[in-house]
């Protein structure tokens, strides 16, 4: 026999060995070659199919193992080592990355409590430390303690299993073209594969009790003909018609009044479009931290947070802004540079006894127009039974107000999920509808009115829309008309309290006034100055006494900046200040300045004016 024809026969009886003999892959790892008779598996038989002795991961009566090798002292020869667990049976289901760069991989597991199938992910940054094992065991995976067995599982959970590629969700609401919800239920069809980590920790919240149906014809039923109950809903919905068309901020509604006016329910209602109102308020006394974060968990959503009074007034400012205004704050990493910041749109229904701006000043903030128009107060009893306009037949509005509550506390939770199956069918529509309602409020306001009223009721416009869109949906009873009036008269009801001038420009006229009232007798001095002029501590400036026995005041530069026009943009002070008649501007002059006393330099101009009530 040739070479040539020894190594042929040699090939085709390899080929006939290989044929005969099928070597499953594991999930994740190896399978058991015989997984119908798995008690008489040996590592022996595997090592004996594999053709050598290599060490490998198992899953053996419920449990991860690995089985290592080693050189017997005696023969030379290489065996297998007794099986070592690592911890309870997991599957690896892939890897993922989400939109801030980092790496993750997907484990699976049967939950033996509460017999449920369970998935998580973990970052790859923390495979191998202290967070990653108090994870795993904080989910019943019981990791073994000693440290081989820890590192042997890391290097599992880094290099086996499935390597099929997911995109790793880092909030609930609009992700890659579909919607996740924070149970992690995905509505509509997504570009990629999605998976969102928060998967079943909310589930209890967000679940659904009652079909569409039913909270139309019960928690619908009652709100109809209430505008602010049903603006209430529009809050909630508006949630998730802010990503669709590219709003910057989100919108905030804060229902004031003293207590038992039926603020409270109006706020059920709206959480009820999203799930259990119950599980789903949240209170105001938190850290700053704690409500940014439940603000990105509403992504897309709406966050009901009840009684502002409980929280802590001197932080709130800032924290409303930046919960509203969906930036996360800068952190650093520890390893050099930035973190990446977050980011998230959502609606916000507050409740409380006061105003938020007053809420606000009480804590020794200075109010701005951004922060007023970003949570807009609205007042919450003004209609015919204070929160409410029509009870329908009920015996008064406290009744009615339990009957809806607890309507909106039994039918929850499947209004929004149509919502958004209903916008992702409409996706093209929806920027129009809400230009649409735009057109319609903004002609309603004067050429005067402030810039902050005209960004507001831009506010009010994406409410209206979002509940006409219901509407047309068929999921509120209402009507498309009966849906844009509600809102209509909540905003007309807005208008009335906040006015249509600037809001920032009046606080400063009456700051300056009260600053000049409160010093015109202690800390400016006369003019015509005496011979001997007068001792007087931290003096302001000067005054003389005009015509009309009141006075003229010559503020010096830097009392003028550190305490008339404190906190406000000086520039935009010298107008507003001389459009309001407090401060005379020089003639033939280009500054603000004048010489009110030869050798005493100069100051500004000015006098007090009456303040608009």
């Amino acid at each position: 026999m040739t070479d040539l024809s020894q190594k042929q026969l040699n090939a085709d009886t390899a080929k006939s060995m290989t044929e005969s003999v099928t070597i499953t892959l594991p999930r994740g790892a190896f399978e058991l070659a015989n997984p119908d008779n798995a008690a008489e598996f040996t590592p022996k038989s595997k090592a004996e199919l594999l053709g050598e002795i290599k060490p490998y991961y198992e899953l053996i009566d419920g449990e991860l193992v690995y089985i290592g090798t080693k050189i017997d002292r005696d023969t030379g020869e290489k065996e297998h080592l007794a099986p070592v667990r690592l911890c309870r049976e997991l599957e690896i289901i892939g890897q993922g990355i989400d939109s801030y760069g980092d790496y993750y991989r997907l484990i699976r597991w049967n939950d033996c409590i509460t017999n449920s199938e369970k998935t998580t992910a973990i970052p790859c940054s923390s495979i191998g430390e202290r967070e990653c094992w108090q994870l795993l065991n904080g989910k019943g995976l019981a990791i073994a303690t000693n440290r081989a067995s820890r590192e042997r599982l890391a290097d599992y959970l880094h290099s086996e299993g499935s390597k099929e590629r997911y995109t790793i969700a880092s909030q609930s609401g609009w992700q890659q073209g579909a919607f996740v919800l924070p149970t992690g239920e995905i509505i509509g069809e997504a570009n990629t594969r999605l998976f969102y980590p928060a998967a079943g920790t909310y589930r209890e919240a967000f679940t659904p009790k009652g079909s569409m149906a039913e909270w139309r014809d019960s928690v619908g039923a009652l709100a109809k003909d209430n505008p602010l109950v049903m603006t209430a809903v529009a809050c909630s919905l508006a949630g998730a018609v802010l990503g669709l068309i590219g709003a910057r901020d989100g919108i905030g509604l804060h229902l004031h009044t003293e207590t038992s006016s039926g603020k409270s329910t109006c706020a059920d209602v709206a959480a009820s479009v999203w799930g259990n109102p119950k599980s789903l308020m949240q209170s105001w006394d938190g850290t700053g931290i704690g409500l940014t974060n439940s603000a990105e968990f509403a992504n897309s959503m709406m966050l009901y947070l009840d009684e502002i009074g409980a929280g802590d007034a001197k932080k709130m400012g800032s924290i409303i802004y930046t919960m509203l205004n969906g930036v996360s704050r800068t952190q650093g990493r520890k390893e050099g540079g930035n973190r990446a910041k977050r980011t998230w749109l959502m609606t916000l229904i507050s409740t409380g006894e006061v105003p938020i701006s007053q809420f606000l000043n009480e804590g020794g903030h200075i109010v701005r127009g951004g922060q007023e128009i970003r949570m807009l107060d609205i007042p919450a009893d003004v209609g015919n039974y204070r929160a409410f306009d029509c009870i329908h037949g009920h015996k008064n509005g406290g009744a009615f107000s339990i009957a809806l509550t607890e309507a909106a506390r039994t039918h929850y939770g499947s209004m929004g999920r149509e919502f958004v199956a209903w916008l992702i069918q409409h996706k093209n529509e929806v920027k129009n509808r809400v230009t649409a309602s735009e057109k319609r409020l903004l002609a309603e306001l004067p050429d005067h009115a402030a810039p902050t009223v005209s960004r507001a009721s831009r506010k009010f416009a994406i409410l209206a829309a979002a509940l006409e869109m219901a509407a047309d949906a068929g999921l509120t009873g209402w009507t498309c008309e009966e849906s844009f009036q509600a809102v209509h008269t909540t905003w007309q009801r807005w208008l009335v309290e906040f006015g249509i001038d600037s809001r920032d420009d009046e606080r400063l006229i009456e700051q300056a006034n009260r600053v000049l009232a409160a010093a015109q007798y202690g800390r400016f001095l006369l003019l015509p100055l005496q011979d001997q002029e007068p001792t007087m501590q931290n003096v302001m400036g000067y005054k003389r006494i005009t015509e009309d026995g009141g006075y003229v005041f010559f503020v010096l530069p830097h009392a003028f900046k550190d305490e008339v026009v404190k906190g406000y943009e000086i520039k935009k002070a010298f107008k507003v200040l001389h459009e309001a008649g407090v401060l005379d501007k020089p003639k033939g002059h280009d500054g603000w300045t004048v010489v009110f006393e030869r050798g005493k330099g100069r100051g500004y101009k000015m006098k007090l004016s009456a303040c608009k009530e």
